[in-house]
């Protein structure tokens, strides 16, 4: 019973988050003992010239030409206590990675990217569940 418990617990992350600004959901889902999210839905899925969004300022430039709904942009956060932790959130409005951690409270994630490990140096954004 307990473990059932435990994993119930683990779930609450699990879900579908509206990003604070409005302009994006990110679906996060566990793969074995990671917690990882993609986009799976965007405000402005299109371009003026009618082709998908794509992750034109990714600093790869093989990378430039995927397209955004889809994309990974949590990954390798592990459950700590109440808190998951040493993953990496990825930016696709300015191409860059930064350290991540986050934490459920309620309907509202809190996402902390930052770009030191200890996450003093970030800030925080809430994101709101998808029911």
């Amino acid at each position: 019973m307990l473990g059932s418990f435990a994993a119930g617990f683990a779930q609450d992350v699990i879900g579908r988050w509206k990003l604070e600004d409005g302009t994006a959901i990110v679906e996060v889902y566990q793969q074995g003992n990671v917690f990882n999210g993609k986009i799976v839905w965007l405000e402005k899925p299109i371009e003026a010239d009618g082709t998908p969004a794509v992750d034109d300022k990714n600093p790869d430039e093989k990378l430039r030409s995927r397209k955004l709904i889809g994309l990974n942009m949590l990954s390798g956060l592990k459950k700590d206590g109440d808190e998951y932790s040493g993953g990496k959130i990825y930016d696709p409005g300015n191409g860059k990675t930064y350290n991540c951690s986050m934490k459920v409270e309620g309907d509202i994630l809190k996402v902390r990217g930052s770009l030191d490990r200890m996450g003093l140096l970030g800030r925080t954004m809430d994101w709101f569940r998808v029911k």
